[in-house]
């Protein structure tokens, strides 16, 4: 696992013609991913383990095992664990999932991550 997260991706993008892509991710306790808003897609997070704090157009919701939250495209977000967790991620359309194992390498320069995050409709925000 490197810089909290370790993604695999279960089912791409390629092998729905595009409709949705399925993403694995395994985050280590403390992990966040900054307040962004994601324009191209929407989200859907199913926890298998642990939990996800979700904050989605300013409201705060923890997410547990066995639990789902949607989360709509154009919604500012950010989210956190506070516990180690494993969470299914469905993006629809897919496309997402190609950029997100580069964006989580902590080998890749924080303004190539940007960048990268931008060209794939990503935008941070200052809160969510």
């Amino acid at each position: 696992m490197t810089n909290g997260i370790r993604l695999v991706v279960p089912v791409a993008g390629w092998a729905t013609q595009g409709r949705y892509a399925l993403v694995e991710a395994c985050v280590e306790a403390g992990f966040e991913v900054p307040a962004h808003v994601g324009h191209r897609e929407d989200v859907v997070l199913y926890v298998l383990e642990g939990e996800v704090e979700v904050v989605a157009d300013r409201e705060c919701r923890t997410v547990r095992a066995g639990q789902a939250r949607t989360l709509d495209r154009g919604v500012p977000r950010r989210l956190r664990t506070s516990v180690r967790s494993r969470v299914l991620v469905l993006v629809a359309p897919a496309g997402l999932e190609e950029l997100l194992s580069i964006a989580a390498d902590p080998a890749t320069d924080p303004d190539d991550r940007a960048a990268l995050l931008a060209v794939g409709g990503v935008q941070a925000v200052p809160a969510a």
